[in-house]
């Protein structure tokens, strides 16, 4: 599980630091910024999920096309450095609380239009401070990433080319440096950094494997999803990932094996209680075509994916995409309730109270009241530990980004917290109608 982010420079922050749980919402009006939360998130997932280990940062691929670097960094300035941190607990069964960071910081070389890793720094966190194991920079002559520092203790110059001819990086991570000379060198500042590099190679490489698996275990659906096909061709392959824009989601569902259909069970039981759906299914119309059906929940009647509103067709990546997603992965998500009435709306609040139970992290942003309601009703219940949860809300303060940590007091209410839309919009709505009755002129 990811337990902090901290952006310098990225997109609509020119720094931020914030806490993430097992549920994280981002609330907050359009264009706030929630968005450029999430953004790091996906750029980090998307450059190590893909097939390129080289390029330290995959702007395009199947979390969405970031641009150029202008895009990224703060206020356009191509001249500033973007850092990136995280801190995520590890896989070792033997000591589940341990936590490790990753401090990245990358910078645009203008002769060649490229994005660099500048610096990457991995450690574990100990208490409230963070402990370095690996530190790598760019040399500014050469333009090669040599090891800064071991544990902490910084490697004299001279030594570092020597020391950082084993150095293996995995896009912008550090994989730890491998030394192929075990003679005796004649330089002491030598011998002593492979000796800091041997004593903490072992806790270097659980910190990256805690990193990686972390960030290979994403899946992100995004706002902009694809409107439904009439019909599908079965490539026999189901998707590694249901993607940006959730086109990954109807080989998910042709080809889960038919002995075991858990996704098809969650699916199902989602939309009947959200009103939607009896169930969807699949109908083979040759072996390489295949249709979409959804059965009407009054009727019982079948209609194909592409006849039915777009509410159905626009959560189904949703839904799809979290349902076959288990402890320990990550599902960030945007504008989950797109086109879904009241109803449906509140029982993505349920839906993302289970997967939080069944260990999946969840990040969601979301303009969606009920939603937002039924998380606090699940609160209030006790159905869903508040610690396991978190609430933010995002907006412009003189012309900054603001990340505002929102508490929730005995009864699970916001109190007067939430300003510039939610609940006070709602209360100035009502308001206004019953302004617009007393004006309403009389029958005589």
């Amino acid at each position: 599980m990811i337990t902090r982010l901290w952006l310098r420079q990225f997109k609509a922050f020119e720094h931020c630091d914030i806490e993430l749980r097992r549920l994280t919402v981002l609330l907050g009006e359009n264009n706030s910024g929630k968005s450029s939360l999430l953004a790091a998130l996906r750029l980090m997932a998307q450059t190590v999920q893909s097939q390129d280990q080289t390029v330290p940062l995959t702007l395009s691929g199947v979390f969405g096309d970031f641009g150029s670097y202008r895009d990224l960094v703060h206020g356009n300035h191509r001249g500033r450095p973007i850092k990136i941190g995280l801190v995520c607990t590890g896989r070792n069964s033997q000591t589940p609380e341990q936590s490790y960071f990753l401090e990245t910081e990358f910078k645009y070389r203008m002769q060649r239009r490229e994005t660099v890793l500048r610096s990457s720094q991995l450690g574990y966190v100990e208490g409230d401070r963070q402990r370095s194991l690996l530190h790598v920079t760019t040399s500014k002559d050469s333009q090669r990433l040599l090891v800064e520092s071991v544990r902490g203790e910084s490697i004299p110059e001279p030594a570092r080319p020597t020391l950082s001819r084993g150095l293996k990086m995995f896009n912008f991570l550090p994989r730890g440096v491998l030394d192929f000379y075990t003679n005796e060198s004649k330089s002491p500042d030598v011998n002593r950094g492979r000796l800091l590099i041997r004593d903490s190679s072992a806790q270097t490489t659980r910190a990256f494997n805690a990193i990686l698996w972390n960030l290979r275990s994403v899946e992100y659906v995004g706002a902009m999803r694809l409107p439904p096909e009439r019909t599908y061709v079965n490539s026999g392959v189901s998707g590694r990932k249901i993607g940006a824009d959730g086109s990954g989601w109807p080989s998910v569902l042709a080809l889960e094996p038919p002995r075991r259909r858990p996704v098809r069970a969650i699916i199902g039981k989602w939309m009947r209680e959200a009103g939607i759906a009896e169930s969807v299914s699949v109908s083979w119309l040759t072996d390489r075509h295949y249709e979409i059906v959804v059965t009407n929940p009054s009727t019982g009647e079948t209609e194909n994916i592409a006849d039915v509103g777009q509410g159905t067709s626009q959560v189904l990546p949703v839904i799809v995409g979290a349902a076959r997603l288990g402890r320990g992965d990550i599902f960030i998500v945007e504008e989950p309730e797109i086109h879904l009435h009241p109803r449906a709306q509140a029982a993505l609040g349920d839906f993302f109270a289970d997967l939080t139970g069944r260990g999946v992290q969840s990040l969601v942003e979301t303009h969606s009241e009920y939603l937002l309601l039924r998380l606090q009703q699940k609160i209030a219940s006790g159905e869903l530990d508040p610690a396991a949860v978190v609430f933010y809300y995002v907006y412009s303060d003189r012309g900054a980004k603001t990340v505002t940590k929102l508490t929730l007091d005995e009864n699970a209410s916001f109190g007067d917290q939430l300003v510039g839309g939610f609940f006070p919009q709602r209360i100035e709505e009502a308001r206004k109608l019953v302004q617009a009755r007393g004006k309403r002129p009389t029958a005589t």
